[in-house]
């Protein structure tokens, strides 16, 4: 089976340079500027695939 990681809203704060309270305003007001997370049932923790964050981070780098 393969294994998943996750990451918390901590991490992304921390890779996407914004504060915990901006990354929580976002995911409750504008989830769309954010990779998907999950949506695990009878839970309220945000967490995102660690592989769905690094997919999104690279369809949003710019090439100049």
């Amino acid at each position: 089976m393969k294994e998943f990681k996750t990451v918390d809203i901590d991490y992304m704060a921390k890779i996407l340079h914004k504060t915990r309270r901006t990354l929580e305003v976002d995911v409750s007001r504008r989830p769309e500027s954010l990779p998907p997370r999950l949506n695990i049932p009878k839970s309220r923790k945000v967490l995102w695939l660690e592989s769905d964050v690094l997919d999104w981070l690279k369809k949003h780098r710019s090439v100049i």
